[in-house]
């Protein structure tokens, strides 16, 4: 069921387009304020948010530019309804990434009509984006020119990058224009955000660097000393960061010392096993990254509760462009498996992949300390 949620100070219209939504069969939840509505966002995770403007505590704006600096809210269509209706106020919540506007009074149908085109515009970008998915894996599959599987693929990066981006100007823009009513704790939170935001983009630039280097053969192996423990901890505390309030992500660590490893390599091996664990992974469920050291080898384990993966499709996995037959409704290029298992052999590790659908899926990497 469709949930949408309502965000509005005034009891009488709030419990009036509730009711109106709740008898075309949504599933509705409401909040009085911004903070409310906030806290409702993020544990309820709506298909589409609708949100008053001038509001007690914190504004409309301020909801919508914290929504579009989370990754787990930024796609969530949003409309404002509001008794503003200058220009001005327009153009600055579509610049902030509003996707339509009310004014006040409005009729049900005014406001159906625009919740029923901003969800079929929601299903139409991501029906157009698993079109790409599966235009590349057919050209793969016909061997079309190289050229072409490029251009699909830095097409595909391309849409993934605009969560990251969107997530940078969203906290930007809350810590100038809000910073008055923040304490030290939430401006330094949305720092940390936007920052987070920026090594994801650095490692999607590596992930096609990667890929083409494996194409041609050029990938190598550069090993330093290394103390694993504290190397993958920042790592987490990235993630952490990003998805923290959508997947709690646990590290432990069974070894602390230092290791010869690739630190790029390494960094490959962990970002796609976590971005994996996260994106097939139901909304609040855990991810669990270990490190553990037994018979002369660094153990990596990433363990989730998500969708499983069907036995029949595991021994194709590792191969580029390659997914899961379950997996139709989540967006992904099939590259990360394959760039671990590179990444991984360069090591002279092995990979093991156990998993089970409705169960979660636990991906263990031996790496040797020799």
């Amino acid at each position: 069921m469709t949930k949408i949620l309502i965000i509005e100070d005034e009891d009488m219209l709030r419990g009036e387009v509730s009711e109106w939504l709740t008898f075309e069969g949504y599933e509705v939840f409401s909040a009085k304020d911004g903070v409310a509505g906030l806290e409702c966002a993020f544990r309820d995770l709506p298909d589409l948010i609708v949100c008053d403007i001038m509001m007690p505590h914190l504004d409309g704006y301020g909801v919508l530019l914290e929504m579009r600096s989370n990754p787990g809210t930024a796609a969530i269509p949003f409309i404002f309804m509001t008794a503003k209706v200058t220009t001005e106020d327009i153009r600055r919540g579509m610049v902030l990434g509003a996707d339509d506007y009310l004014t006040k009074p409005f009729e049900r149908l005014d406001l159906l009509q625009a919740i029923q085109t901003r969800l079929a515009k929601k299903i139409m970008l991501e029906r157009n984006h698993q079109y790409d998915v599966k235009q590349l894996q057919t050209a793969l599959e016909q061997e079309h020119e190289q050229r072409l599987l490029k251009a699909k693929m830095v097409a595909m990066f391309s849409h993934d990058f605009r969560n990251p981006l969107a997530s940078i100007l969203s906290s930007i823009s809350l810590v100038r224009d809000y910073a008055e009513r923040m304490d030290e704790q939430r401006r330094l939170a949305h720092l940390n955000r936007a920052e987070a935001s920026v090594h994801q983009l650095i490692q999607m630039l590596d992930d096609i660097l990667v890929v083409s280097q494996m194409e041609i053969g050029s990938l190598n192996f550069k090993p330093e000393s290394l103390n694993i423990e504290e190397f993958l901890q920042r790592i987490v505390e990235n993630f952490q960061t990003l998805h923290g309030e959508t997947h709690p992500l646990v590290f432990e660590s069974r070894f602390n010392d230092t290791t010869m490893a690739d630190p790029r390599l390494l960094r490959q091996i962990t970002t796609n096993l976590i971005s994996n664990a996260i994106k097939y992974s139901p909304k609040a469920s855990e991810v669990r990254v270990s490190l553990d050291h037994r018979n002369a080898q660094v153990v990596l384990t990433v363990q989730d509760h998500g969708i499983g993966i069907p036995e029949a499709d595991l021994p194709r996995l590792f191969t580029a462009f390659q997914r899961a037959s379950n997996v139709l409704e989540v967006s992904g290029t099939g590259l990360g498996l394959a760039i671990v298992k590179q990444a991984v052999d360069l090591h002279g590790g092995t990979i093991h992949l156990e998993s089970q659908v409705g169960v979660g899926t636990t991906v263990t990497v031996h790496i040797p300390t020799g």
